[in-house]
């Protein structure tokens, strides 16, 4: 999969984009604050359906608009289209006509983020880690969808009735039954592709970080020896008294531990986001094995990344022959990696963007 025409209306700070990237490598360049995040955040969206940068969609819309829009045409002849208005409502249109899910639009452009925040998802909470593990069960096996959306509504249903000040004890098993049910089919599918994504997560890890001995451990977010309805209804009480579920499916992990430690407890700060990449990347290999071609978002990778480290992701992603895009302040941290291999620079000025002729020099070199 790549992205063969990228147009962008009213999004962010960026003027009307039309762009017809490479199919392999496509650097973007510009100042801090200049729009080369927003540029990949607009793929991403439509990749993922949210933003990578904010919850808010007020913020992606240009002040005085009351939507953007966002289009991508494939190489494979899919046309994608989303547009976001103001009040929070959202189009999504697939191939001419009205796409009812904006998972329809993720199964066609399945994008993966390499950014400052996500390269830290090993040191904070575990969403960021179940969001990874799903992202590749969802590639896997597309028709979990409906029980994704049917456990979100179980558990936005249990945690309103906890929050009552008379909860009803009915209702209150009817939804626990049913977030037991919709967890217990998503724990089975999370366990089935931690199985198949295990020998791709320790090559990655022997060919990034060779000095260390990993182990991945997934943790389904109840103690899975015990039928979890039985375990809701006797955390019933606790669960009142702080008003939310805190067990089920939503509550899921996978933690890496090198020699035997914790991860964020073992590596160093350098050491941990190469070890996010290695996971990143493993999980690419992955899909790439049931024939996907996901594309690579790398947001200033050159900030989060020394030189050899830099060296062995971005030597590794050539092997891939997938599309990437890549911010950077100065194409000289990443051209050394990719002069061989086809590629074109965008420069991005005050949200204009311009394709940089290949005869001249690029931005940040010499002339």
């Amino acid at each position: 999969m790549s992205v063969l025409r990228l147009q962008v209306q009213h999004w962010r700070n960026l003027q009307p984009v039309d762009l017809s990237p490479s199919p392999y490598i496509n650097i973007v360049v510009g100042d801090n604050g200049s729009g080369k995040t927003s540029l990949l955040e607009s793929i991403y969206v439509l990749g993922v359906g949210r933003s990578f940068r904010t919850t808010k969609v007020k913020r992606l819309i240009q002040d005085g608009q009351l939507s953007c829009t966002l289009f991508i045409a494939t190489a494979d002849g899919h046309k994608l289209g989303l547009q976001k208005h103001l009040d929070g409502s959202s189009i999504a249109r697939l191939n001419g006509s009205t796409a009812s899910k904006l998972s329809s639009l993720a199964q066609l452009l399945p994008v993966q983020l390499f950014d400052p925040e996500s390269l830290d998802m090993l040191s904070g909470p575990s969403l960021p880690r179940r969001q990874l593990l799903d992202w590749g069960v969802f590639h896997v096996e597309h028709g979990l969808s409906m029980q994704w959306a049917r456990a979100s509504r179980a558990l936005q249903q249990r945690n309103s009735l906890l929050k009552s000040a008379k909860i009803n004890a009915d209702h209150l098993s009817v939804w626990s039954r049913e977030l037991a049910d919709a967890s217990e089919l998503i724990h089975n599918s999370r366990l089935a592709f931690m199985s198949s994504w295990q020998p791709f997560i320790d090559r990655a890890m022997r060919r990034l970080l060779p000095g260390f001995d990993f182990t991945i451990s997934y943790q389904a977010g109840w103690d899975t020896t015990e039928a979890l309805i039985d375990l809701l209804e006797c955390s019933r009480e606790k669960d009142s008294e702080r008003g939310f579920t805190q067990l089920g499916y939503h509550r899921a992990d996978i933690r890496i531990r090198a020699d035997g430690v914790l991860a964020d407890e073992r590596l160093s700060r350098g050491q941990l986001k190469l070890c996010v990449c290695a996971l990143k990347l493993s999980l690419i290999e992955r899909l790439k094995a049931n024939s996907a071609r996901p594309i690579l978002l790398f947001d200033d990778l050159a900030s989060e990344l020394d030189h050899g480290s830099r060296e062995k992701v971005l030597s590794w992603v050539m092997e891939m022959d997938l599309q990437l895009w890549l911010t950077t302040i100065d194409s000289r941290y990443l051209t050394p990696f990719i002069s061989h291999k086809e590629h074109a620079v965008f420069h991005v000025e005050h949200g204009k963007i311009i394709r940089w002729p290949a005869e001249q020099s690029e931005p940040g070199e010499e002339k």
